[in-house]
């Protein structure tokens, strides 16, 4: 969005969602479908996904009056590109896991979005929203494999990229010879998610008023919440339950936990070695990479084991996964002190 109105062309945004494949039925069967995709109208309805070749596309075909690849610079454009697509393969991927586990630890319901559309609802208190949010966190866990962030080292990961671009922006204006290019474009967009994880946002407060500033110097339209951060955002200020609700929700949990953990024996099956990747890319220097798996679950048999499998995952690995990452959070806030 902020590329299409930095080259001031008009366009129409549609949600897209894997559970609602229409907005897509034109498409050519080799796209990668993947979010950012864009249509161009202009150029006989081309599609083209990833966020970087779509920045390039863009700078190729309208950036006559402006660019966000600049020609004549110390650090020249491949330099550019690489770094975009550094960003979308660390900072993007790691960024969006981290953030999917703090909706999902904290309010699953907020995931209900994805299959009923409704993308401008204030609430997702009801039951309906509950049961929807668990179905797209069983299907968000195994994408993105949310259930593997300490064993893929994800937190640390995402640690080294972010005290690499304190250092980059250390007393920049901008990252590339003091002008606007789509490397801050890229990675503004993509450290987005981790506003909503506290301890990265208070030990890299730096690098997101670094951000800020960016985008208040260059986006001409004001930043629209997402709807995953303002419901978070609505269920953080809520009352917190009282002691007596706290209590029947751990009794009530403890008799799940003795009537379903067994199930792991029956159903669940190792997907700690399932890492096939839906759009693998052969090329990092060209397309980034994304980490989106193959999901199975062909036959009706097959997505009853699968629902069952990543449902455990949500009930049993999610909180030892969020446990990890909150104490990971507290030693670096600790040694930032």
């Amino acid at each position: 969005r902020w590329a299409l109105d930095f080259y001031s062309l008009p366009y129409k945004s549609i949600n897209y969602s894997p559970f609602e494949p229409r907005a897509l039925e034109h498409a050519p069967p080799t796209l990668q479908k993947l979010v950012p995709i864009i249509e161009d109208p202009n150029n006989e309805s081309f599609f083209i996904s990833d966020s970087t070749p779509i920045l390039l596309y863009l700078d190729n075909h309208y950036g006559n009056k402006k660019t966000l690849f600049p020609q004549n610079m110390t650090v020249g454009k491949d330099a550019i590109i690489q770094y975009c697509l550094k960003l979308d393969s660390q900072l993007g991927l790691y960024a969006r896991r981290l953030a999917y586990l703090y909706v999902i630890s904290e309010k699953p319901a907020i995931l209900s979005v994805f299959i009923d559309r409704n993308y401008a609802k204030t609430s997702c208190d009801d039951w309906l929203s509950y049961i929807r949010g668990l179905m797209s966190s069983c299907f968000i866990i195994a994408r993105v494999g949310i259930h593997r962030i300490r064993e893929e080292h994800i937190s640390e990961k995402l640690i080294c990229i972010l005290e690499e671009i304190k250092q980059n922006i250390d007393g920049k204006q901008y990252l590339f010879n003091e002008q606007f290019t789509a490397a801050d474009l890229t990675l503004t967009s993509l450290i987005k998610p981790l506003t909503i994880v506290p301890p990265l946002f208070t030990k890299y407060k730096s690098v997101f008023e670094y951000c800020d500033r960016i985008r208040a110097r260059h986006d001409p339209k004001p930043l629209e919440e997402p709807f995953v951060g303002r419901l978070l955002k609505h269920q953080r200020q809520k009352r917190q339950p009282s002691q007596y609700q706290s209590t029947i929700r751990n009794i009530i949990w403890y008799m799940f936990y003795i009537l379903f953990y067994p199930l792991k024996f029956l159903f669940i099956i190792d997907t700690e070695t399932d890492q096939l990747y839906q759009y693998p890319s052969t090329n990092t220097n060209e397309r980034a990479h994304n980490d989106n798996r193959i999901l199975k679950g062909d036959s009706f048999i097959g997505t009853i084991i699968f629902f069952i499998t990543y449902f455990w995952h949500l009930c049993f690995t999610i909180p030892q996964q969020m446990e990890f990452v909150n104490n990971e959070g507290n030693r670096i806030l600790h040694l930032q002190k």
